[in-house]
């Protein structure tokens, strides 16, 4: 068995990113899909740091913005510093909106492998990442629409009028601040009602029965909603898991640039969406990132060589970053 030394990011993590002081009230949240070690190397980095902490376990999900069990919830209302080590995203929720509204800073680290301690985007530079995703973000909170393309036939239109894009750079230091880790994205919540156009072949789906995907998939979008889903046998589970879960499901919810260089695209669902000049689309829930819908889910489509624009300028060509 490969032992890693995950010593040094663990940390990095309660160091930097959250800066966890003595005294904390620090809840672990994880589930029996995520490794164990990684959940005894944070704990042991938040001891040293002389936090008081607490750590829950919760059934594992098979997609993010699935709200936790209420005692859960509970717990991380009444915490001072929150770290979600689940399979998938829960910062898309009530719940984890509630506890940023009480004060608690949340650092969502879901889908985290071993390996992640030791390579790939937790171990970026995190100033270069900051600079380009504040740089994105500022083009993008000024711009009133926005458009990408991909070689697979992608094209995608929406408003951004009154939307604030928010730099995701991995440090949640403050109170009522999350972050995710490992980080590095521009992102905001399309105007509801107002995206349109087509998304074809996403590389990955952060869907535990999705993940990267290898079937062809053609997704509508009319109006701000999903209007179809073809293609596949895939492409027919994922329609089938958005109807069942009503029209709110099938919204428009994000459209975020990954920024950050040391993510491995096709290693981890977790690092795909962060990558360097991929961009990626969120359907359901939209209410941590600027939007007024609360969806029972929040599904990130991501894809590769996209070309990007913030009104009349381009961002990213080909997937390269030009800003």
């Amino acid at each position: 068995m490969v032992k890693f030394n995950m010593a040094p990011t663990a940390k990095r993590i309660v160091e930097q990113v959250l800066d966890v002081k003595e005294g904390e009230l620090v809840l672990l949240v994880t589930d029996s899909d995520r490794p164990a070690s990684v959940t005894e190397a944070l704990a042991h980095a938040l001891s040293a740091a002389g936090a008081r902490l607490s750590v829950m376990h919760m059934p594992p999900h098979m997609n993010g913005g699935i709200d936790p069990l209420p005692h859960v919830g509970a717990a991380m209302a009444a915490s001072d510093v929150v770290i979600l080590q689940t399979s998938f995203a829960t910062i898309h929720t009530e719940t984890a909106r509630n506890a940023l509204r009480e004060g608690a800073r949340v650092l969502d680290m879901w889908g985290w492998r071993e390996d992640m301690m030791v390579a790939g985007g937790a171990l970026a530079d995190y100033d270069e990442v900051a600079r380009v995703t504040r740089t994105i973000s500022d083009i993008y909170t000024e711009a009133k629409t926005g458009r990408f393309t991909t070689p697979d036939g992608c094209d995608m239109e929406f408003s951004l009028e009154g939307r604030t894009c928010f730099p995701l750079i991995g440090v949640a230091r403050k109170s009522g601040e999350f972050a995710a880790c490992p980080d590095g994205e521009a992102a905001m919540s399309p105007l509801e009602g107002t995206s349109n156009g087509v998304m074809v072949n996403p590389f990955s789906i952060e869907r535990k029965d999705l993940g990267f995907v290898t079937e062809p998939m053609r997704i509508e979008i009319k109006d701000g909603k999903v209007a179809s889903i073809t293609g596949s046998a895939a492409a027919d589970r994922f329609w089938k898991l958005l109807d069942e879960n009503g029209d709110l499901a099938k919204n428009v919810a994000e459209f975020a640039i990954g920024t950050n260089p040391a993510c491995r695209p096709r290693e981890t669902m977790r690092e795909a969406k962060k990558t360097w000049g991929t961009c990626h689309m969120a359907v359901g829930d939209s209410g941590s990132i600027g939007g007024v819908v609360e969806a029972p889910l929040h599904i990130d489509m991501i894809f590769d060589n996209p070309t990007v624009w913030a009104d009349e300028q381009m961002i990213i060509q080909d997937g390269k970053i030009l800003v």
